[in-house]
């Protein structure tokens, strides 16, 4: 984390640090990118940035689990539904607002791009702890669901809250390589993969 220098800057220095880390970070991984670009665009002297970060990895996870929290916030009001309505239609109003905030912050996504093409290092413990929140929760919600009979005794939740959280993390992001989003094909795919998860792909009497 920051240093307590950092955090007694003023905001506006503090904020000018802030978005410059999240174009370095969006244009390279982890280990490509540079000090010394993010000092250059913030107008900052190299030594400073010292003072403010431990190394680039401080800054990095810094910079990730700021922008984590601020998608956090925004998919939020998705709880009202968990443990009141289907898990299946939590996770349907969880993943459209996940989706909507990723495309309203497309430097957040070019982040999320090199952090899973990456892979390795700092990448890889914040991928881990990405999905395992999410799994966590989406267990508990599943599970629950179990135990009133809205989903079947046979369905193993962790497996089920797994898919959930590629739905979630990795299928975003590899669509995001391949096409352009939209709300509405957002949308549109969730309800498909939801009617195949709640309907099967075996026709009635198969298997």
């Amino acid at each position: 984390m920051p240093t307590s220098t950092f955090f007694n800057l003023p905001e506006e220095k503090r904020n000018r640090i802030f978005s410059a880390a999240v174009n370095e970070f969006a244009q390279r991984n982890i280990e490509a990118a540079s000090f010394s670009n993010i000092v250059a665009e913030a107008g900052i002297s190299r030594g400073s940035i010292y003072q403010y970060f431990r190394d680039k990895e401080d800054m990095y996870i810094y910079v990730f689990e700021t922008l984590r929290a601020a998608r956090a916030e925004y998919v939020a009001p998705a709880y009202r539904l968990y443990k009141k309505e289907p898990f299946l239609t939590f996770f349907e109003e969880f993943y459209m607002r996940d989706s909507e905030f990723l495309l309203n912050h497309p430097l957040h996504i070019e982040m999320g791009k090199h952090l899973y093409g990456h892979g390795h290092g700092v990448s890889r413990k914040l991928i881990a702890q990405i999905q395992d929140r999410y799994k966590e929760r989406f267990i508990i919600g599943i599970d629950y669901d179990i135990e009133r009979g809205n989903i079947r005794k046979d369905v193993n939740c962790a497996i089920l809250a797994d898919l959930c959280v590629h739905l979630v993390t990795d299928v975003f992001i590899f669509q995001m390589l391949r096409s352009s989003l939209t709300v509405a094909n957002i949308r549109q795919q969730a309800r498909g993969m939801l009617h195949i998860l709640k309907n099967g792909v075996l026709p009635a009497g198969a298997g």
